[in-house]
Parts: structure tokens; C-alpha cells; sequence
């Protein structure tokens, strides 16, 4: 049996970003970026937080990188949302159940993690810290092995994928050889009907620009109530819309399963970039809430959560 070096230090640092983005922290960009523009937001009910994201502080928490060093020096590496908090976190709390262990103990790690952190944490920040430290073990461990880490979970099953693009120009996309693009919504409720025709109208121009065979989505970014986005959804329909996505606050697990009934047939509701854990993603199958989970690896609570999800 091959014996592999152990732990011997877990450190966690914090990059900020400005022009070009902030590593991890995708919305920490330059002034002028689409992803800082007037895009519907939960806080779009206060004027003062409606034109800019980072008005209301969606960039303040910068890229958490996680470094997990052996005795023999090979270090894993991973990076995820959280900043000085999640640092914190890392070094302070998490870093005990790592120092001096086997990196392949992956499994007990994730769970005296979690389960020690679980009456202050649960979701959120707590775990994108988990989900920083747990990426940057599996990174260590293809290292230890000499493999990348999708061999790890059984290699490859395509030699080719497909890609849609997220942002404020599917047309673009279209020309850059993506299979669809996923646009912003720009106006929630507190703008009214007038901001609703707005929506469609947008939706509407992308679809004459891209043709018919080329997705395209919303990305509502948990800004809506469940009788906006059915009027959304049901409005955009004839525009050919796959799906609508994060259409409302993540916790409404009951808000979900009603706009997933009120949808038109064949239009397809997707949420969970916001869940996280086995157990948040249960109640979105169980319940019914959507057609497609989304999560994300590096806040759902890593590869090794990710396995359970799936």
C-alpha cells in the first residue's frame, strides 16, 4: 500500500479585484462591466441600491484562496468566494481537523468540518469555506497521485463539451460558437409593468438576432416573487425562453414548487446556485421545485458534497 505525506499546514489568504475581476469573485469587476450594470436584484426595492450591485456590497467579500501543504511540500490549491471571513474560518476553526492527518481521509475531514461548524453555520459563508478547503484537498490528493481529478471520479465520459454563455450579449455568444446564452434580467417588480415589457422586449430582440435554435435563459438572480416571474414566464414564452433561473429567494422552497406548476409547458425552472449540501438540495428534488439543479462547486460544500448531490 503507497503511503502518502501528511498534512502539515492549511493557510487561507484574500485576493480583491478591481479591473479584471477579483479571481473567484466574479463580480468583483471594473467600472462599466455588464455585471455591475442595473440588473434586478432583491434590494432593487431601495432606489439607492438599484443601478450598481456593488452598491449594496455584492463584491465585498473577495476571493478566498486555500493552500493545503504536506510534510514532503506538495500543495494543493483552490480559490472560492468568502474573503477575510472565510479565512478566518480556515485558519482559526478548520485548519485542526487537517493539520497532521492523510489528505485522502476526505471524507471524515468534510464531516468533523461541517458537523463542528454546524451551530454557527450550515450554508453560506461557512460553506464556501468548506468548499475552499475541500477543492483544495482533492487538488492536493490528484497531485499526490500524479492524476487529475476527474480521473479520481472515474475519467472521462465525452471528448467534447457544449457551452452556453452568461452575459448581456447572446448574440455575441452566438457568433463565438456557444450553444446559447443566458442574459441578465434587468427590471424586478418594483419597476412594474413598464420594467416587465422591457424584459420581453430585450428577450425579444435577442431571439430575432439569434434565431430560433439558440437558447435563451434568464438569470433573475433571486430578485422576483412567484406572481412576477409566472407573469415573466408566460410573457417571455412565445420568445422561445428555456428556462428561467433563481427566479426568487432560495429558502422559498414552497414559492418554487408553485412557479414550477405555473410555468408553460416546456419551459424548464432552474435554481440551486444559491443551496448548498445533500440535505438543501433534497428538498429541492423532493418538493418539486425545478427541473434542473445548479450547483455550484465551490459553495454547495465542495467535490466531495458535490458527489452526495449528484
Amino acid at each position: 500500500m503507497r503511503k502518502f505525506p501528511k498534512i502539515k499546514q492549511v493557510r487561507a489568504s484574500v485576493i480583491k479585484g478591481g479591473e479584471g475581476g477579483g479571481g473567484a469573485d466574479y463580480h468583483d469587476q471594473g467600472e462599466g462591466h455588464w455585471i455591475d450594470n442595473h440588473i434586478a436584484t432583491s434590494m432593487g426595492r431601495y432606489p439607492e441600491y438599484r443601478q450598481s450591485r456593488k452598491s449594496f456590497g455584492i463584491n465585498v467579500l473577495g476571493t478566498l484562496v486555500v493552500e493545503i501543504e504536506c510534510d514532503d511540500g506538495t500543495t494543493g490549491f483552490a480559490v472560492t468566494t468568502g474573503g477575510e471571513p472565510a479565512a478566518y474560518m480556515v485558519e482559526k476553526h478548520f485548519a485542526r481537523f487537517l493539520e497532521g492527518r492523510d489528505p485522502f481521509e476526505y471524507e471524515t475531514i468534510w464531516d468533523q468540518m461541517y458537523f463542528a461548524s454546524q451551530y454557527y453555520g450550515r450554508k453560506g459563508l461557512v460553506v464556501n469555506a468548506i468548499s475552499g478547503v475541500d477543492l483544495a484537498l482533492w487538488d492536493l490528493m490528484g497531485r499526490l497521485r500524479g492524476e487529475p481529478v476527474y480521473h479520481m471520479l472515474g475519467g472521462a465520459v465525452r471528448n467534447e463539451l457544449q457551452f452556453y454563455a452568461t452575459g448581456a450579449r447572446p448574440d455575441l455568444a452566438k457568433e463565438m460558437g456557444f450553444i446559447g446564452g443566458k442574459m441578465p434580467l434587468l427590471h424586478g417588480p418594483i419597476e412594474g409593468d413598464e420594467g416587465l415589457v422591457k424584459n420581453v422586449e430585450l428577450l425579444a430582440d435577442m431571439r430575432s438576432k439569434c434565431g430560433d435554435d439558440f437558447w435563451l435563459m434568464y438569470d433573475c438572480w433571486m430578485a422576483l416573487d412567484v406572481n412576477y416571474a409566472t407573469r415573466l414566464a408566460n410573457a417571455c414564452h412565445k420568445y422561445g425562453l428555456k428556462w428561467i433561473e433563481e427566479a426568487i429567494s432560495p429558502d422559498d422552497y414552497w414559492g418554487y414548487q408553485q412557479l414550477k406548476k405555473n410555468v408553460p409547458p416546456g419551459m424548464l425552472v432552474t435554481t440551486g446556485e444559491h443551496e448548498a449540501t445533500r440535505w438543501g438540495f433534497r428538498m429541492l428534488m423532493e418538493m418539486d421545485c425545478c427541473d434542473l439543479i445548479q450547483p455550484d462547486v465551490g459553495w454547495c460544500g465542495g467535490v466531495t458534497e458535490l458527489l452526495k448531490i449528484s
